[in-house]
């Protein structure tokens, strides 16, 4: 079942639509899932990348190094190693799932605006009992681009 969808290009199809929300989403999922880093890379929003390099760089990045990668200008080398940390922390954050059986589930909340929320679940595997949510996808729409994801809000189980 995908999301419902109200706000920006909901009216049609295709990459403005319920269909580009719901496969933004899948893609963005199935990348982080399959470890396509440039992929992740490509469907995060203007938000999502700015965000990404803020906490880069409050991890030590150099900021003309974050500027770089910003602007597209990085050197490929330089950019996938970004990435492929960038796609590690990822999957750090969703370390209590297991990524194979994870999925998108319906929209938590109608749109506001520019974005919406996707809950991630994984179906339980115990019998009699639903799936169970391991987070969200907040994509946001992005002008020209359609709707990208705007950040991962993944949901910390503890022991």
């Amino acid at each position: 079942m995908g999301p419902a969808v109200t706000g920006p290009g909901s009216g049609g199809t295709g990459e403005v639509g319920a269909a580009g929300l719901e496969a933004c989403a899948q893609a963005f999922l199935d990348a982080v899932v399959w470890g396509r880093h440039t992929t992740i890379w490509d469907l995060l929003s203007t938000r999502g990348r700015e965000a990404v390099l803020a906490v880069a760089v409050g991890q030590g990045m150099d900021r003309v190094a974050a500027g770089r990668l910003r602007d597209g200008l990085a050197d490929p080398a330089e950019r996938d190693r970004f990435l492929g940390q960038l796609l590690e922390g990822l999957r750090r954050d969703l370390r209590s799932v297991d990524l194979d059986r994870l999925r998108l589930g319906a929209s938590t909340d109608p749109p506001s605006g520019d974005e919406v929320t996707i809950e991630l679940v994984v179906p339980s595997t115990i019998p009699g009992t639903g799936a169970w949510s391991a987070g969200q996808l907040v994509l946001g729409f992005d002008g020209d681009r359609g709707w990208r994801v705007d950040r991962l809000e993944p949901r910390r189980v503890i022991p």
